[in-house]
């Protein structure tokens, strides 16, 4: 009976490709399994797919825009025989000119940090050396070619190193990765490979990932398109079923379709499985997976019939799917078998010996052949093979864990070592799997608790922080012991403090209480960090109550969170606290530290960078910003990245630099969309690109962006945007509503929220005549204002100061506003809106000449920074002061470039190079000279030494 890869004769013509009679076909069907040959009477060959015309379409535009330098990934799915690889195999033919870099993800190897990456970049290994140094160094450790002094390596420098190394080797011809069975890759690979196919836009590489739906891991790949292979039609199924025409009766063929479901590879193994009883009464199901068990049964039923000793030769090999011929001969000798026995395999063309190792014809045959023997006999096979690699090997300690079927601290301590093995290489989810197993080991329970800690640390490190949730649960239920028990709480906290939850207090505070029964100078830090988040959310009963546990515990680390209590009050117009003494708490924690872990430590610098933005000290919030973000990019720390980014772009509003604070605010939200980091994602829009399209009065802009933060905040959160809509109502000359939106913000629970929105609030109130309204609220902004000692808030309780006062004494404050403002380069919008109200003033008081001036000012700022409403009521003004002539303001280069073109630009006009450059955005160096490109003619210049020149 003809199998898979047997010569037949078709009998109907096939429905892919333009074809003749006097044709050769080759028809690939079914995944991972050799070519059916289909001889016809021709000279010529070539191959084809049975109704797929769409499909291998979508795949030949990803290799043709390679080719042109517009590169890109696609993942391919579909249930099990669908053909996922018979595609991507009938395309590499017509890659001509391509490297062809193929691997495929390996069960066994699942859970072995960076497994899947050393087969594919094989091939590429002798260009590392090309890399920037640090990119080499990172991706050796991780690849295990270190020379074990090198410290883990960070994973975005992994990722950004599997780019480069291909790109580098696109320089010569272009690349096509094919990567099948993506769903076994490791979780590190696949973070790195996915790191890269998210940015090969502009570069000579096309890479298709092929995935398994169902009976396998899922694999999340946000950002790639995605192609889903369905059943075949009818024709294309009846098609397939004619190359089995001489094994399949004419009165089964009805059958075998209904029972395929347009599965290829169904379509060939039903055909020669033995269909006379059960298979044959057995109802086609709506299940897709249905068609998949079938399949899986058929194989089944083929390895059973096998002798046993070949039995157990492919039970070896399945258990090492490595497939190394010398160990599995090894332990395959113990159980009685040898090579020799593979032949009734091959013969049945279910396995191969093929360039030194043993392989399956398909994945569902090695599942087939694991899954069929007994579970006795499966521990037997994983015996011998970890005895065949001895201890020396860290493949002992795997296959050891596999056999052993109870507690036994041996095992578990084999896995530790894996675990410090991976840490070493950087491979945090292999570190975590290693340590969760040796923790199922464990026959003592403080020390299972003790393994489950670290696994949940090390899941936190990775960005699995559900998996850290539920390790941390497992480990509390364990133990006692406080100092793991505050460990645990200190971990689920962060988690939950990042995802915006209000219920992350009483974690902290669980932490902290835990840490005070052995008298633990760490309490101060939960302590802390239960204090920020409860003034995130808005409940200042839980502010008072960490500050009493803090007076409680006592320690000179407790003094942290009661600074912090003490800021939240003044901040948030308390009573017992004013606004200055709220300044000089936030000051006395710039520098706080406590190494509990080094995880901690970056997001806690970006805090601080965050309490000099409350503080009101601009200057020194950007720059602790930005030397966080230049610190977290070399570092590869995505998460804190994330929130320096935000802080820098907030600053950068601050200044003006609106195309830098979108550019800082796009880098963050892509990469919080990678990270899945929704909290971010909404902040990105609300604090940064919210208020730059209120300033230019981009009403549906803001209507869209509102939109897409509610999307994207986690369930519950509160969406702070109607400051910034406040902002807009102003501008877009709608007063009353201006009013009644920020005011009430300011009479609730969390003012702070408008602290440095007074001034627009004032306005609003000067305009509507509600100004006996905001008294109090303004005092309070004054003396915050005051207490910065920066001349910019001054400048703006001065302008307020003459909205409220008598029209008579306006005229000394707006003075004094403005040359307070002019001391500065901070906030030139607030510096043009003082401008236009003093112009406005000046003309009403008929002092046409001077009003002139400060209007003509404000115009020009404000059509610099693209504040459309704004410069049309100073130019409205202008006009009514008798002056009509045309203000031509200086333009703004940065806005003619995209978010990507201004940060190149920008780091390019510094004297660094492509290669640097890249380095430091995450992107290869021909995207940065792509940008370049791009960016030269937006500026009029053709060269680097022009671009210097530039006021960018």
């Amino acid at each position: 009976m003809p199998r898979t890869g047997a010569a037949v004769k078709p009998t109907v013509r096939p429905e892919t490709g333009a074809q003749h009679r006097n044709e050769t076909v080759d028809c690939i069907v079914g995944e991972g399994t050799a070519p059916t040959y289909c001889e016809a009477p021709s000279h010529s060959s070539r191959t084809v797919l049975y109704g797929r015309d769409a499909e291998l379409d979508s795949i030949q535009a990803l290799l043709d825009g390679a080719r042109l330098g517009h590169g890109g990934a696609l993942v391919v799915r579909g249930e099990p025989g669908i053909g996922k690889s018979a595609i991507v195999d009938a395309v590499i033919p017509r890659a001509e000119g391509f490297t062809v870099l193929r691997t495929l993800g390996v069960e066994a190897e699942h859970t072995w940090s960076y497994a899947g990456l050393q087969m594919l970049l094989h091939p590429l290994l002798h260009r590392i050396d090309n890399l920037p140094a640090a990119q080499a160094e990172a991706l050796r450790t991780a690849l295990g070619m270190g020379d074990g002094t090198s410290r883990a390596a960070q994973r975005l420098q992994v990722g950004l190193a599997v780019l480069n190394l291909l790109v580098d080797a696109s320089a010569h011809r272009p690349v096509y990765v094919v990567i099948d069975d993506a769903h076994w890759l490791d979780r590190d690979s696949t973070d790195a490979l996915l790191f890269a196919a998210r940015r090969m836009t502009t570069e000579s590489i096309g890479m298709v990932l092929v995935v398994r739906d169902g009976f396998a891991p899922e694999f999340p790949a946000p950002g790639i398109p995605e192609l889903t292979l369905g059943p075949l039609d009818i024709e294309a199924s009846q098609a397939i079923l004619d190359t089995r025409s001489d094994s399949v009766p004419f009165t089964s063929r009805d059958w075998i379709l209904r029972l395929a479901e347009g599965n290829p590879l169904a379509l060939l193994e039903l055909p020669v499985a033995d269909h006379e009883d059960p298979l044959r009464t057995t109802e086609a199901s709506n299940s897709r997976y249905s068609t998949t068990s079938r399949i899986r049964q058929a194989f089944t039923e083929r390895i059973i019939a096998l002798p046993e000793s070949t039995r157990t030769l492919l039970l070896v090999a399945a258990a090492e799917e490595t497939g190394e011929t010398a160990v599995i001969a090894e332990a395959a000798e113990k159980l009685g078998a040898n090579l020799c026995d593979l032949e009734p395999a091959e013969i049945d063309d279910l396995a191969r010996y093929h360039l030194g190792r043993i392989e399956f014809v398909h994945p569902l045959i090695r599942s087939a052949a694991y899954h069929s023997a007994t579970r006795a006999r499966r521990i037997d096979a994983h015996r011998a093979l970890s005895e065949a690699f001895g201890n020396g090997d860290i493949r002992h300690a795997r296959h050891l864990a596999a056999a052993t079927t109870g507690l036994d601290e041996k095992a578990a301590a084999a896995l530790e070592s894996i675990a410090s093995y991976e840490a070493e290489r950087g491979g945090c989810v292999a570190e975590m799997v290693a340590l969760e197993r040796a923790a199922s080991f464990t026959p003592e329970s403080e020390e299972r608790a003790r393994r489950l800690v670290a696994a949940s640390q090390t899941a936190y490190v990775a960005g699995l922080v559900d998996k850290a949730v539920e390790l941390a649960e497992k480990a509390e239920r364990l133990t006692e012991n406080h100092e793991l028990l505050a460990r645990t709480a200190l971990i689920r906290a962060t988690i939950l403090s990042w995802a915006g939850d209000a219920g992350a207090f009483e974690v902290w505070m669980a932490s902290a209480e835990h840490y005070a029964v052995n008298g633990h100078e760490n309490t101060g830090y939960p302590l802390l960090r239960g204090v920020w988040n409860a003034w995130e959310t808005g409940d200042f009963g839980k502010v008072e109550y960490a500050n009493e546990l803090a007076t409680r515990f006592g320690g000179s680390n407790n003094t942290w969170a009661k600074r912090l209590a003490r800021a939240a009050a003044g901040l948030n117009r308390r009573p017992w606290v004013n606004a200055g003494e709220a300044v000089d708490a936030l000051r006395s924690l710039y520098d706080y530290y406590q190494p509990l872990h080094d995880d901690f430590r970056r997001f806690d610098l970006v805090l601080a960078a965050r309490w000099r933005l409350l503080a009101g000290d601009v200057p020194a919030a950007h720059a602790a910003a930005s030397e966080k973000v230049r610190d977290c990019r070399e570092a590869g720390a995505t998460s804190p990245l994330i929130q320096a980014l935000l802080v820098q772009a907030q600053t950068q509003l601050h200044y003006g630099r609106y195309a830098d604070a979108q550019s800082a605010a796009t880098s963050a939200i892509e990469l919080a969309h990678e990270q899945h980091d929704r909290r971010a994602l909404m902040q990105g829009r609300v604090w940064v690109l919210l208020p730059i399209a209120a300033i230019r009065g981009e009403e549906r802009r803001c209507r869209e962006l509102v939109a897409a933060a509610i999307e994207d905040a986690p369930e519950d959160s509160v969406i702070p945007a109607d400051t910034a809509l406040g902002l807009l109502d102003l501008g877009l000359g709608r007063h009353e509503a201006a009013f009644d939106r920020m005011h009430r913000i300011a009479e609730g629970s969390t003012p702070m929220e408008i602290l440095t929105q007074v001034p627009t609030l004032v306005e609003a109130a000067f305009r509507c005549g509600r100004l006996g309204e905001v008294k109090e609220v303004f005092g309070w902004f004054a003396d915050w204002a005051d207490a910065t000692g920066r001349s910019y808030w001054e400048a703006l309780v001065e302008r307020c100061r003459a909205m409220l006062e008598p029209d008579d004494e306006a005229g000394a404050h707006y003075a004094r506003a403005v040359e307070l403002h002019r001391a500065d380069d901070v906030d030139p919008f607030e510096r043009a809106r003082t401008e236009l109200a003093y112009g406005e003033w000046l003309r009403r008081e008929r002092r046409i000449n001077e009003a002139r001036a400060h209007l003509r000012e404000a115009t020009e700022v404000f059509e610099r920074l693209g504040a459309v409403p704004w410069t049309e009521r100073a130019q409205g003004e202008l006009r009514a002061a008798g002056d009509s002539s045309a203000i031509e303001a200086k333009p703004d280069l940065a806005e003619k470039l995209t978010p990507q073109e201004l940060q190149v630009v920008r780091l390019a006009a510094d004297g660094l190079t492509n290669r640097q450059i890249g380095e430091q955005l995450f992107v290869s160096p021909r995207t940065v000279g792509y940008h370049l490109y791009n960016a030269y003619p937006k500026l009029g210049v053709s060269s680097r030494t022009e671009l210097a020149k530039l006021d960018l």
